[in-house]
């Protein structure tokens, strides 16, 4: 519940009681008038009666709005203050010598207020200090009371009247405890629901969960999407896992998991499971931006958690594990059947295609550190990541044979390197990896290079005498 609506709740009872005292205080202000023959001129008894009313009225209302900033204290300092109402109210209609009316009406606005704001509780209290406001002034000014009924209003009418209002105000109490109770209620289903929500979260990516959470309906439906499918392991890790006790075994694999996990969210992907020391992870639902862009942030992803990894390796020496931990990761880009697979008691947010199997062929076939993907990965992400050509190799399920390509890293990072030249503009494109280069080939590389300088050279001066 947000904190507006819990300062609301607290705020209601004191504005209750707020008007509950000025309505008290303007009465008492009307009745100190109404004796005074000249307004403009009253008496000093009079005018020290409604200063103190006045003040009283101002001290009790700061002292509300202070109380309203400390939750915990408001109610037991409010409720003290009503007992202090119904005491000088007591005081006040003794001391004016019970005037029929004017008693049944204050009467009345005591009990209606104690029973609306606090229950039969409040209303003892107050009913307490009423008499003991009467007790005071009888003990100290022991006057004479002949009460007569000269006023033209029906007892028995008042008496209803003042019966109908306590009876409304204590049906308002036990409605507003009952709203209260239920406030409470859902306050603790809701703390339990966060609990829920967060312990349930940490079987979903973010993007799944926030998806759930924007309120779309969960049901079996699946769509087509072009994603980008990522699958990798640890090389060798069945084995080591035989050498490692359980706890050795558990902390080195959630410390990978943990970190691939940061890395895979931090670049937009849906991980989709962890499969031992496996991991999928796709992009471009149930958010995208874009196939090219998807498909870059998948292998830029997997550029990280190859890097990642390498800095992993000395915490895992630590704990005994000497053989380097490496892992290989395979990407494919392509359609895919997305969405909730399983029945309507029980769903898998999963994908299946080719481009699926396709990736996690790839994985497997990959070295040890090393990043294969498809050649359609491979087109959507050229001019950005510098990839090596790794000719076509058969894959199980498929018929043909799958051009396949090796990641190496961003062309940025690469620019310095002189082993690689890459260059691309309108009519003109060169990529140059000289460690590719064969010795017998070195001579033909170097005669297309010339031939190529020739023709550009010649078309520069073409232009130069063309404008001489």
């Amino acid at each position: 519940m947000p904190d507006s609506d819990l300062s609301a709740e607290h705020a209601s009872p004191n504005s209750s009681q707020n008007l509950y005292r000025a309505v008290c205080g303007a009465g008492a202000l009307a009745v100190l008038m109404s004796p005074e023959a000249d307004w403009q001129q009253p008496s000093d008894l009079t005018l020290a009666s409604i200063g103190f009313v006045l003040s009283y009225l101002l001290v009790t209302s700061i002292a509300a709005r202070l109380n309203r900033k400390v939750p915990e204290r408001g109610d037991l300092i409010g409720n003290w203050i009503g007992n202090v109402d119904a005491l000088l109210i007591g005081a006040f209609l003794a001391w004016l010598e019970f005037p029929l009316l004017t008693a049944l009406v204050f009467t009345t606005l005591i009990q209606s207020n104690a029973l609306s704001t606090g229950g039969i509780s409040k209303w003892t209290k107050d009913n307490l200090s009423f008499v003991l406001g009467i007790a005071i002034v009888i003990a100290l000014n022991q006057p004479d009371w002949n009460i007569e009924i000269n006023q033209p209003v029906h007892v028995v009418t008042l008496a209803v009247f003042a019966f109908y209002f306590s009876f409304y105000g204590y049906q308002q109490f036990t409605q507003i405890r009952r709203l209260r109770n239920e406030v409470s209620t859902l306050r603790e289903k809701q703390v339990s629901l966060k609990l829920n929500h967060y312990n349930l979260s940490k079987y979903l990516s973010p993007s799944l969960r926030d998806a759930i959470a924007s309120g779309k309906e969960v049901k079996l439906a699946t769509q087509r999407k072009r994603l980008a499918v990522f699958f990798s392991d640890i090389v060798g890790f069945s084995a080591i896992a035989d050498e490692m006790d359980s706890d050795s075994l558990t902390a080195v694999i959630n410390e990978y998991l943990t970190e691939m996990s940061k890395i895979a969210i931090e670049y937009g992907g849906t991980i989709d499971k962890f499969i031992g020391d496996a991991v999928m992870v796709f992009f471009g639902d149930p958010q995208t931006r874009g196939p090219k862009e998807d498909c870059i942030a998948c292998v830029s992803m997997a550029l990280a958690m190859k890097k990642k990894t390498t800095e992993l390796q000395a915490g895992w020496r630590n704990q005994g594990i000497l053989k380097p931990l490496q892992i290989r990761i395979g990407i494919s880009v392509g359609f895919c059947t997305v969405g909730n697979f399983g029945t309507e008691s029980r769903l898998d947010y999963t994908l299946l295609g080719k481009e699926v199997n396709l990736a996690s062929r790839l994985e497997t076939s990959a070295a040890p550190g090393e990043i294969l993907i498809s050649h359609s990965t491979y087109l959507m992400v050229k001019n950005i990541i510098i990839c090596e050509d790794r000719g076509e190799i058969k894959v199980k399920g498929f018929r043909e044979p799958i051009q396949i390509y090796r990641v190496k890293d961003f062309r940025k990072n690469l620019a310095d390197d002189r082993g690689h030249l890459d260059f691309t503009t309108e009519g003109f494109s060169l990529f140059m990896d000289v460690d590719k280069i064969y010795n017998y080939e070195e001579k033909k590389v170097l005669s297309a290079l010339h031939g190529a300088f020739r023709q550009i050279q010649q078309q520069i001066e073409k232009h130069t005498n063309g404008k001489g």
